[in-house]
């Protein structure tokens, strides 16, 4: 039990307001594949074998609704799921069998201290092949929260899932699961959400071809083209999803094993042309990206939305 880990990041949930014109962005601009549908539910795939990669649930107010990783059997998820109640952690659910229209497989859920959700599952169907386009997402490379505590959120990733630590640039955290640089990163905050969801591009190539498709469907750029000059070190471009999310293409993240040096913030805040390693601090997040990062966009946009519904309903009585 004590070696049970996650192994893999699989994909992140995101409740939205209009699932329809969210399913719209995420096809047309984002380049995402439908896979199945289940009522208000919709699962989306990238262009890589896993069986989805983003799942759209509509709802009354937009958040981050769960994320997603990967063990390497079913005895693995037995065995985080007992580390999770020996650790009192928030288990949601034992493990269990998984719908067919989410691919299937065995898993459970569990709450981080900070309350997001976790879904931990093994077997899950995989595509027989892969999308031949290098201008489409191929996986979800990362996560970053935004924590109150994010020693508290660290201890459970690395006590109750195996994760490991990679760096600290002095305001974030990065962690790991797999030979990725970073699977999860915290960034401190005054209340815990996503902060965004990066998305990896086959190359540089095909993140300019994916930024350019963006373009095209009139969604600015938020921060980038770029190459973050701290830990990672990938190639980055952001946007804003119609909901409030901030959304990243990504390339070229540093991958690590365990003979990987750690850093501190001293260190990442030596080097030269931070934060963009092409332009320096010619190249940083617009106010309304960072706004976006910080979660309140999105509270901003349920306020409004709540708003309108109370209109609406006032307007038919």
């Amino acid at each position: 039990m004590a070696d049970a880990r996650v192994t893999g990041l699989r994909g992140i949930e995101f409740g939205v307001y209009d699932l329809n014109e969210s399913a719209e962005f995420y096809k047309k601009a984002w380049a995402l594949e439908e896979v199945s549908r289940n009522g208000s539910t919709l699962y989306m795939r990238a262009s890589g074998k896993e069986h989805h990669i983003l799942t759209l649930h509509e709802q009354p107010r937009a958040g981050l609704v769960a994320v997603n990783f990967s063990a390497p059997d079913r005895y693995a998820v037995d065995s985080l799921h007992a580390k999770a109640k020996a650790n009192a952690c928030d288990v949601v659910s034992a493990p269990h069998e998984l719908a067919k229209e989410m691919g299937g497989g065995y898993g459970f859920e569990v709450r981080t201290p900070e309350g997001q959700l976790l879904r931990i599952a093994n077997n899950v169907a995989q595509h027989s092949g892969v999308i031949a386009d290098n201008s489409r997402p191929t996986v979800l490379n990362h996560v970053v929260l935004n924590a109150v505590d994010s020693d508290a959120q660290m201890k459970f990733f690395f006590d109750v899932l195996g994760f490991k630590f990679s760096d600290c640039n002095g305001f974030m955290n990065f962690i790991r699961c797999s030979a990725n640089h970073h699977s999860i990163a915290f960034a401190k905050a005054n209340g815990p959400c996503l902060n965004h969801a990066a998305f990896e591009m086959h190359d540089f190539n095909g993140l300019m071809a994916g930024v350019g498709r963006m373009r095209m469907a009139d969604q600015e750029v938020g921060w980038g083209i770029g190459k973050h000059a701290g830990p990672g070190r990938n190639i980055f471009a952001y946007f804003v999803d119609p909901n409030g999310f901030t959304i990243e293409y990504t390339t070229e993240v540093d991958q690590v094993d365990d003979n990987y040096e750690s850093h501190q913030g001293e260190y990442w805040q030596s080097q030269p042309l931070s934060p963009c390693a092409w332009a320096g601090n010619k190249t940083v997040p617009k106010d309304w990206l960072r706004h976006s990062m910080s979660g309140a966009m999105i509270e901003e946009r349920n306020a409004k939305c709540e708003d309108i519904m109370a209109k609406n309903r006032a307007a038919a009585e």
